[in-house]
């Protein structure tokens, strides 16, 4: 392998030409890499989702989610399916084996067999949808509220945000959260309805075939093409409350603002809500594309958040709730200061046991194998972060040795008198392979974490592929770098030949000794000398050391990554027993909110963001959001210092067990790695649904009950009650109305059920129609419910016709590979 060496000093233009180009290109990359706070994980994982309104769980669990489960199973690329069956929906998520490179064909083989199997699903399921972003997570999150605006007015304004961000390069998807949609609302009184005998499906029928928006041909005048629109589309409350209706058996008509109150409002019960600092927001999550440099997106996307702002109407706020280029630059840069002393300290060493010159030689090797390090890394798609940053510091201190053996080398032959190019030469042909074999033996050391699999190989990878690109390329540049340094650079005293006894040598090597170290060998010896005399004492010592090294790594905390990050923030999941309206979560999460910002109580809260009803978006990579659900909440609490994220957490665990005994609250701190340290997930897996539950409360119930568990969460959850009519055919016949007819009407009855829309500008508001509130205020209401019939016009008391049931039932029902 001498002739990389010869060729460096035979090609000495071309030499100088390769080290300026790794200045130049190392150092652009460097200013230009791609930094992020942590290692890039490939979330495999795609979630499909379908919905049957109306449908019990274990319904939803035989009928539809076991056919999609089915259906997937069958892609031999998926490795697990778990599943979740509640009321009215179905969610299935499924992952792929960790062989798997072109994730891209997979989903697209999964929107297939979805589409295949639509037709296939009982009729009236909506879906299923295929959500293959799931692993998308947002650079930054970013508040907007306003003092003075209705949520109609913020959610204009959120919109028109999203779509100047878009402006933006690099930007891949905003999303919104924390919307609360607008409806119209038309309340209604079975008894007035009555009265006029109109039922629900004429004004049904009516307000459709009005308020429609179709094509009614063209009309040529001339040259020109006249197009003909005919009136009809609803422009405004007052046109839906003039709608007219023939009042059955007479010739007279009745506007429906006589039988309906037509009111604009918000969706009641809202899905989601979100909160920044106590005040309702509405939260815009922001992704960027693979590659882009998040600190350099991050200055961007901070002017553009200005520059918007300053456009809003006075009144509206703009906050980053939470901001990743800051964390990633802290990251980054407090890792590189650790690259940047490692370096000097190198330096400073180097120089001082092995002379100014000689040390500058080889200080200038590290750099440049740095550099050149950094080419690789972004040859091979490893980003600044800090597991490579970190694996960078580790390889510094042992790249150094290949440039410091070379250098050594070439001057002690260059001190024996030997011609300067071939003292160079020499020393690459006689040092090439050994020292190529002294880094293949430390790379083979980290070969292991380059073979894992999973999340936890793709967190890994950059530590040992880092370690082995930066010995390779140190390999490589002392064998062809450093003899051309040398031989250009490097001076010594050329020092006579003796032909003395091995004693004579022996005692005059401390004399040959460079003088800045001379002492320090003398030193040395003295101990060598020592240490040979008393090699029995020595060896002893040895192995009582070993053998305490053992016994200290069996005492200590094991743990692939550290238990925690450096971050000012901390998760908080709030959990109401199922079943409880948005409303009751909603109040929980304001008054928990109101004591965190409290600073009589905890000044080192800085801002929390809190999403009710749903986890809100994915904004650290390794964080799987909440599914929705109406009695969960999710927050993310800052502090102002990392340090003091500990004080906070232990203090909220106790308020959470004092003061809010209607909530299960699960503090977390955020973690390294792909996996959350401490967490201990025990499945049962059975097929009878009761027994599976019981034997699950069972163990709920005993591992509370182990010291040091924190927190215990049953993804069952608790049952919840059911209203079950059960319409006697008989009776309903008789009073001539059907089932589909008391289902839509008590859907009407209770939530309300959607007409038509009301178009205004960009958006498509729901019509419902609904009973009034004072009909709907308990669950003693619902015997009093009365269903109009369609054909009569008469009004029915439901318990007429149905039996009412009050029964317990399951609100989840989860699956994991076709298994309960």
């Amino acid at each position: 392998m001498a002739f990389i060496t010869k060729f460096s000093l035979d090609r000495n233009r071309l030499t100088v030409v390769f080290i300026a180009a790794v200045i130049i290109i190392g150092l652009n990359q460097f200013f230009s890499f791609p930094r992020q706070e942590d290692p890039p994980i490939v979330i495999r994982e795609v979630v499909v989702t379908a919905f049957f309104p109306g449908m019990k769980p274990a319904e939803m669990e035989e009928l539809v989610t076991s056919n999609i489960e089915a259906e997937l199973r069958t892609l031999p690329e998926l490795a697990d399916i778990w599943s979740d069956s509640k009321h009215g929906v179905a969610i299935i998520h499924a992952e792929t084996i960790d062989e798997v490179d072109d994730l891209d064909l997979v989903w697209q083989r999964v929107r297939n067999r979805m589409s295949d199997l639509r037709p296939h699903l009982p009729q009236g399921t909506i879906g299923p949808f295929v959500n293959d972003e799931f692993g998308l997570t947002a650079v930054a999150t970013i508040a907007l509220w306003s003092e003075g605006f209705s949520l109609a007015e913020m959610r204009e304004a959120a919109i028109d945000l999203r779509d100047r961000l878009y402006e933006l390069p690099g930007i891949r998807q905003v999303e919104l959260h924390g919307v609360h949609p607008e409806r119209i609302f038309l309340k209604f009184s079975s008894s007035s309805l009555a009265q006029f005998g109109i039922s629900a499906e004429q004004i049904t029928n009516t307000l459709v075939t009005q308020n429609i928006v179709l094509p009614a041909g063209r009309v040529s005048s001339s040259d020109l093409d006249v197009v003909v629109v005919p009136s009809g589309n609803f422009r405004s409350l007052e046109d839906i409350e003039d709608v007219e209706f023939n009042i059955p058996d007479t010739q007279q008509t009745i506007r429906l603002k006589d039988v309906m109150s037509v009111e604009r409002g918000h969706a009641d019960p809202p899905r989601e809500l979100a909160y920044f600092k106590g005040q309702r927001s509405i939260v815009l999550s922001v992704s960027i594309t693979p590659g882009v440099n998040s600190v350099e997106f991050g200055d961007l996307l901070t002017t553009k958040l200005k520059q918007l702002e300053s456009q809003l109407p006075v009144g509206y706020v703009l906050e980053f709730a939470t901001f990743q280029p800051d964390l990633v630059e802290n990251a980054v840069n407090g890792g590189l200061n650790n690259v940047y002393q490692t370096i000097g300290i190198v330096l400073v060493v180097v120089m001082l046991f092995l002379g100014v010159r000689t040390g500058l030689i080889v200080g200038s090797f590290v750099p440049l194998t740095m550099l050149l390090g950094l080419i690789l890394m972004r040859f091979f798609g490893i980003e600044l972060e800090r597991v490579s940053i970190a694996s960078s510091i580790i390889a510094l201190g042992m790249l150094v040795d290949n440039g410091i053996v070379i250098a050594e080398d070439i001057r002690n032959r260059l001190e024996r008198g030997q011609e300067r190019k071939l003292a160079c030469i020499e020393t690459g042909q006689t040092l090439a392979l050994p020292l190529l074999t002294s880094s293949l033996t430390t790379i083979l050391a980290f070969l292991p974490m380059l073979l894992m699999d999973g999340q936890t190989g793709d967190y890994a990878f950059s530590l040992p592929m880092v370690v082995i690109l930066l010995l390779l390329s140190s390999w490589f540049l002392s064998m062809y770098v450093t003899p051309s340094m040398c031989y250009w650079f490097m001076k010594t005293d050329v020092k006579p030949a003796t032909d003395d006894s091995l004693e004579t040598d022996q005692d005059d090597t401390a004399e040959d000794e460079p003088e800045e170290a001379g002492r320090f060998f003398a030193v040395y010896r003295r101990l060598l000398e020592v240490m040979l005399r008393k090699r029995l004492i020595v060896s002893a010592a040895a192995i009582a050391a070993i053998f305490c090294g053992f016994f200290i790594a069996s005492l200590l905390v094991r743990e692939f990554f550290g238990p925690s990050t450096d971050r000012n923030q901390f998760l908080v999941y709030i959990d109401l027993p199922a079943g409880n309206r948005i409303e009751s979560t909603d109040e929980t999460v304001k008054k928990l909110t109101r004591w965190l910002l409290d600073k009589s109580v905890n000044p080192e809260v800085s801002e929390s963001v809190a999403y009710v009803g749903s986890g809100g978006p994915r904004f650290f990579l390794v964080l799987s959001p909440v599914q929705p659900n109406p009695h969960l909440a999710f927050l993310v609490v800052s502090t102002e210092k990392a340090e003091q994220v500990p004080v906070v957490m232990e203090r909220l665990r106790t308020h959470f067990i004092k003061e809010v005994p209607e909530a299960e609250g699960r503090v977390k701190q955020m973690w390294l790695g792909a996996a959350e340290p401490g967490l201990v997930e025990l499945r049962l897996v059975g097929q009878n649904p009761e027994y599976l539950f019981e034997k699950g409360t069972q163990l709920v119930d005993g591992l509370r009950s182990i010291r040091g568990i924190i927190d215990v969460h049953n993804d069952w959850e608790n049952k919840v009650l059911y209203a079950q009519i059960v319409v006697d055919q008989v009776r309903a016949r008789r009073a001539q109305v059907t089932s589909q007819e008391i289902a839509l009407w008590l859907e009407s009855y209770m939530d309300g059920r959607e007409i038509t829309q009301f178009r205004e500008g960009d958006l498509a508001i729901p019509i419902l129609a609904r009973s009034l509130e004072e009909n709907r205020t308990g669950l003693g209401d619902l015997w009093n419910a009365r269903i109009t019939s369609r054909l009569t016009g008469n009004s029915i008391p439901i318990t007429q016709i149905a039996d009412i049931e009050i029964v317990s039932d399951f609100y989840r029902i989860s699956r994991r590979n076709q298994e309960r």
